[in-house]
């Protein structure tokens, strides 16, 4: 009997499902980073100076955000039972309808207008701050833990990336002289208005199947007490606030430069560009190092310049160039949200399945209420730094971003308390991040991980192949440990030019399992890791029933220098058939028999009966182990593509040797006619006397022993090049 409930979906998500919705929230991720750009506390902040608003104003506009949290104290028993997606649907549309009062302001003036620009963005930040605690929920049912940092830092880059766009249209419309400056701030929202709508009906289209839960009895101030007492979520808590202190804290650099430095409205918007390309490059250049190294190690990297650059803020001069300040807004920027992501990344790995929307109204909750302090401090300390930066080396709103500081270096000391999982150790982690060439590595093997491109894979492959970062090593190794990997031959194969000898464990059990996908290629491999081990298994190789493994064990034990099987291996390749095998003993032998004695028989019935094209490699290989030139692969293509254009190259490099030189009218016309035999006897006449160097004796007397019946195309051209090769050496010695 069969359980009827059995293929019933639950609350999470199925693969192609969470796929669709990753795409769909990478998506209202763009809608939302253009919308909230046009929104936002820059705009709003702008507005507020514009109409006279004082600095504790402004500080709670930059905090105001995070305030709103408060209203998650009710938004669990509000809409228990209801799906998250729809929840986050419908705040994201009433955020952006509250927006279009914004209007009214052309028609106001003073404490009146700074009343109704707070009154609205506070009910925009409610409604925000609703969808939110879904938005964050939704996120954590399309991820797993193994794709819980690319979507993370993906749904940054995309959310940033179109901040970067909606700040540079915020930019050229308040630039343009046809339209004053209030008129510019309100066209902003109303633009605002149409991407949140947009990003609205994208998350709309989300699946999910997670509702609302609240659980009688168990309010936030329960949740939040529950986590408290567990050190680890506490610690990551006490990040995370830290975290969004730091960003309430950096908003106050906008009415820094609008009103200590005098920067006008529109240039404000460059500066804003460049604090998103930062929190772009970031997001985008980070996600490697986070996926591998883990959120320990980059919170610990990113906190400490972040505490530098946070004091730069604190005793920065107001008479700098706007540039001066966009770099160094860019910056700090870069770190911040790293540090933030990083937090992001932690605050997830305690977030529960059962209670996700509970758990994150509690932590934004608090947040809020952080917020109100924060936002009333930050207006305190830009008065208070306005009175003593005259007499101390701070600016007008120094003491604002010195707690900033002072938070950077707590989340620094913080982090030695964290424990992170399969995240890498704080020493081990600085040998890798700091060299360049692990980092490259690491954005190599995240673009594989993205790329579907075969032509762009084996590019990539070929590169950490090849890579001599710290770190290539332990990647390769992940992917060799995959059975079927597409790229693990590949790589196999790399082990034998880019030497690993950590991994030479892996290359023993590859070539030694008779099951093994990519065996001869370990095989191969060996040759470049000589020792007692290699030779061990690759000597037991040698009586194994397959002969392309005794061909192939046969060639790597010659690379690693062993010759006490040259006469059994000489025997195997008499007996061969198969090209390739044969080209393995060749190799083998090379490396086993200096006097190259096994050249006697290269010209033998047996090796020239197999055919033209088995010639013609073979002979190759030869030249190129003694590095002839011009090398003799060369003639034989000259020659496949026109009858006789091989002979021609191979008469004009000759024509330093006397025999080629006074014979090349009769070999053109031997040629012409196929008289190959005739050809085999001229190059016979002219060695019958020779005298050699001792590394060509052998190759002099398989030529000599040639049975010139057996003569055809390739192996009269090879017996004209190495009859050349011969005297030439003779002459040059």
């Amino acid at each position: 009997m069969s359980d009827k409930t059995a293929g019933k979906r639950t609350k999470y998500l199925s693969r192609s499902e969470r796929r669709i919705g990753g795409r769909l929230f990478l998506r209202f991720s763009g809608f939302n980073g253009l919308g909230i750009s046009f929104l936002g506390d820059a705009t709003v902040t702008l507005l507020a100076i514009y109409f006279g608003a004082g600095n504790m104003e402004l500080g709670l506009i930059s905090a105001m955000l995070h305030i709103s949290g408060i209203a998650l104290l009710i938004v669990p028993r509000i809409f228990k039972g209801r799906n998250v997606v729809t929840v986050g649907f419908w705040a994201w549309m009433i955020r952006g309808l509250v927006c279009l009062p914004y209007s009214l302001l052309l028609f106001m003036q003073g404490k009146a207008a700074v009343a109704l620009i707070m009154t609205l963005y506070a009910l925009f930040c409610l409604s925000r701050t609703a969808g939110v605690a879904m938005v964050t929920t939704i996120q954590k049912r399309l991820m797993v833990s193994r794709t819980q940092s690319d979507l993370i830092f993906r749904t940054a880059t995309s959310y940033q990336g179109n901040q970067i766009l909606s700040r540079f249209i915020s930019y050229i419309i308040l630039s343009l002289k046809q339209i004053t400056e209030l008129t510019g701030l309100i066209i902003l929202p109303v633009i605002g208005v149409i991407f949140n709508t947009a990003a609205a009906l994208t998350l709309k289209r989300i699946p999910n199947r997670t509702k609302v839960d609240y659980k009688p009895g168990e309010n936030l101030l329960i949740i939040l007490h529950q986590f408290l007492r567990a050190p680890q979520s506490r610690r990551i808590l006490f990040l995370r606030w830290i975290s969004l202190a730091q960003l309430i804290m950096f908003g106050m650099a906008v009415p820094f430069l609008k009103r200590s430095v005098g920067i006008d409205t529109a240039r404000i918007f460059l500066f804003t560009i460049a604090i998103s390309l930062g929190a772009f490059l970031s997001s985008l250049s980070l996600r490697p190092i986070a996926a591998r190294a883990g959120s320990r190690p980059l919170l610990f990297f990113t906190a400490i310049p972040g505490t530098l650059f946070f004091l730069f803020w604190t005793f920065i001069p107001n008479h700098y160039h706007l540039a001066v300040y966009a770099i160094v807004g860019f910056t700090t920027m870069y770190f911040l949200n790293a540090s933030n992501l990083a937090v992001n990344r932690l605050l997830v790995s305690i977030t529960p399945d059962d209670g996700a929307v509970g758990f994150n109204s509690m932590e934004t909750f608090v947040t809020s209420i952080l917020a109100i302090i924060l936002g009333f401090s930050a207006g305190y300390l830009a008065d208070i730094s306005h009175i003593l930066s005259s007499i101390l080396p701070i600016n007008d709103f120094g003491l604002v971003f010195l707690p900033a500081a002072i938070g950077s270096f707590l989340q620094v000391l913080l982090t030695f308390k964290i424990k992170e999982p399969g995240s890498m150790g704080l020493a081990e982690s600085a040998r890798i991040i700091t060299n360049i060439e692990n980092l490259r590595t690491w954005q190599t093997v995240a673009n594989l991980e993205t790329t579907a491109n075969p032509v762009k894979r084996k590019t990539l492959i070929q590169s950490m192949g090849h890579s001599r970062a710290p770190v290539a090593s332990s990647e390769i190794g992940k992917i060799l440990a995959e059975p079927l990997s597409h790229e693990k031959g590949e790589l196999i194969e790399a082990l034998f030019h880019t030497r690993r000898p950590e991994l030479a464990d892996f290359l023993y059990g590859e070539a030694a399992d008779p099951a093994s996908f990519h065996r001869n290629k370990a095989i191969f491999a060996l040759g470049a890791y000589p020792g007692k081990e290699t030779e061990r298994i690759l000597e037991s190789l040698l009586s194994n029933d397959d002969p392309a493994v005794r061909a192939a064990a046969s060639k790597s034990l010659g690379r690693i220098g062993s010759r006490g099987h040259l006469k059994n291996i000489r025997n195997m390749w008499l007996q061969s058939k198969n090209l390739h095998e044969r080209l393995d003993y060749m190799i083998a032998m090379s490396h086993m028999d200096p006097e190259r004695l096994y050249l006697d028989d290269v010209f033998s019935p047996g090796i020239v009966a197999s055919g033209e094209k088995s010639e013609r490699t073979l002979f190759t290989l030869i030249s190129r182990q003694f590095g002839m030139s011009p090398p003799l692969g060369v003639i034989y293509r000259e020659e496949a593509t026109r009858y006789g254009r091989g002979l021609e190259l191979l008469l004009e490099e000759s024509r330093d040797t006397s025999f080629l030189l006074e014979q090349s009218h009769t070999l053109e016309d031997l040629w012409e006619q196929t008289v190959y035999e005739r050809i085999w006897e001229l190059c016979h006449s002219a060695l019958t006397d020779a005298d050699p160097p001792g590394e060509l004796v052998s190759i002099t007397r398989a030529l000599l022993q040639f049975p010139e019946e057996a003569a055809d195309s390739a192996n009269a051209l090879a017996a004209l090049y190495f009859t050349y090769q011969i005297l030439t050496a003779e002459g040059e010695s």
